[in-house]
């Protein structure tokens, strides 16, 4: 008993060191090899979309979930562009990595605190424990008056096209992919198109605007088959004028919109609105003398202290696959990381997803899987065949899970993580923290028990038909 847990937690330790040496390793390369991707923006009629400010931002995939960057906190993450007159851009400063497109307001450079980014480092630059994305919202509301809402874009991207396959966006998912060190994706067609919303104007009785100042809207949505409604909090503008953007319906029906600011409420007649509708030249009127807006308290630093203990509430179910599937440019194969107990596990939900365990063919796949997934141990699709007939015991006769023959090989030492148990057990096979490397494994390695993810693969990536007009 206690040669078997010296054992393990001499393999832990192993695994410990290896995984801060890989990571330091990684950290440099990626420094060296950053990458850049160009393209174009254009409409569903394929006209360019000209001066848009897009961006892309790494998705981190944690734990089965897939985690967008969360602004304004998370600004300085995103790389920036803005198409030119043609619809045309370039990013460039891409580390490896999983990254997702989006898209920000066209007057973010007009509305955005010229020291936004500075205040942004100072507040990642304090070293108290208890900050967090909360804390800096509300440390950007309360000194600048600025808001997430107010990084929502004039446009949704529905669609990206790479190296010559088109993916659809579904409710509100990210298009993710990858990039391999310093790959240069060239000729990336994003297509996008306006977002339902309205625009308005708040007047006083005696018709003086309401500028500059953070409003309360509700939007209530009526049709016949049943209700709904949104809130947001709009900014107005020197002219009193607002947009609020709406989630997109399938029925057309009737909304009521009304707004409220210091204790004064103003209602328009309820609206009639289609799907993917814009209407302009509400107008709503405060029976009120004006009233000044109120000023922004000093500058200070984002709350510290610490959070009051929670009462422990059930955890969400894990979903029980990632939201997203992660498209290889190379070979147009699409990748996703799954949360398993079991290599059984892993390869139930590759089967529902009509994907099987990841196949890895060549150095580049294995270079754009390190890149993208990162150094883990990660159920891969190579298994042992089991002897027959005249084979001998001894020879490893390997396949992957799609049935493919094994012809590219990334293999650590047998004897790597001092483990005794015969070579010929070990019939399943994972990536490690060593650069990506393969080491295969019996059901009696302690490895196993540490494996909790998979990668899993399928090339029939299917494509939503297009609703792009001719």
């Amino acid at each position: 008993m206690k040669c078997t847990y010296f054992k393990n937690m001499m393999i832990v330790l192993l695994i410990t060191i290896l995984t801060l040496y890989t990571g330091f390793a990684s950290y440099c390369i990626a420094q060296e090899t950053i990458g850049k991707i160009s393209g174009r923006v254009v409409d569903i009629d394929g006209h360019p979309v000209p001066m848009l400010p897009i961006f892309i931002a790494p998705l981190e995939i944690q734990g089965g979930w897939a985690t967008d960057v969360h602004l304004p906190y998370g600004y300085s993450k995103l790389l920036h562009a803005k198409t030119d007159g043609v619809g045309r851009f370039t990013i460039t400063g891409m580390p490896p990595g999983s990254f997702y497109f989006g898209a920000l307001p066209y007057n973010i450079d007009k509305h955005l605190p010229h020291d936004f980014e500075k205040n942004l480092e100072d507040y990642l630059s304090w070293d108290y424990a208890t900050l967090n994305p909360n804390y800096f919202d509300a440390f950007i509301a309360n000194n600048f008056g600025w808001g997430n809402s107010d990084f929502e874009p004039d446009v949704e991207i529905i669609s990206v096209r790479i190296q010559g396959i088109t993916f659809y966006l579904y409710r509100n998912e990210e298009i993710a992919f990858g990039i391999d060190p310093g790959a240069h994706i060239q000729n990336v067609e994003v297509i996008v198109k306006p977002r339902m919303r309205v625009r308005g104007r708040v007047l006083f009785k005696d018709g003086t605007p309401l500028v500059n100042t953070r409003l309360k809207l509700n939007a209530k949505f009526h049709h016949e088959g049943g209700s709904g409604g949104s809130a947001g909090n709009p900014w107005t503008d020197e002219n009193g004028d607002f947009v609020h953007y709406l989630d997109e319906k399938i029925h057309t029906g009737f909304y009521t919109c009304s707004v409220e600011y210091q204790g004064l409420e103003a209602t328009v007649e309820p609206i009639h609105l289609a799907p993917g509708d814009r209407l302009d030249g509400l107008k709503f009127i405060f029976d009120s003398e004006p009233i000044s807006p109120k000023p922004l308290p000093p500058k200070t630093k984002p709350e510290t202290e610490k959070l009051e203990p929670q009462t422990k509430q059930e955890q969400p179910s894990r979903p029980k696959f990632n939201e997203v599937w992660i498209v290889n440019p190379a070979n147009r194969h699409a990748y996703k990381r799954v949360p398993c107990e079991t290599i059984d596990d892993a390869i139930a939900q590759a089967t529902e997803e009509k994907a099987h365990l990841v196949t890895i063919n060549d150095v580049e796949e294995q270079k754009w899987l390190n890149a993208v997934f990162g150094y883990e141990f990660y159920w891969i699709g190579l298994k042992r065949l089991p002897a027959v007939g005249a084979l001998s015991k001894r020879a490893k006769k390997w396949q992957w899970h799609n049935g493919e023959p094994l012809t590219y090989q990334n293999w650590l030492p047998d004897d790597y993580f001092s483990e005794s148990w015969d070579v010929n057990e070990r019939d399943r096979v994972v990536t490690t923290f060593s650069d990506g490397k393969w080491y295969a494994v019996s059901p009696k390695s302690v490895i196993v028990r540490m494996t909790k993810m998979a990668i899993i693969e399928k090339a029939d990536v299917k494509i939503k038909p297009s609703s792009k007009k001719k």
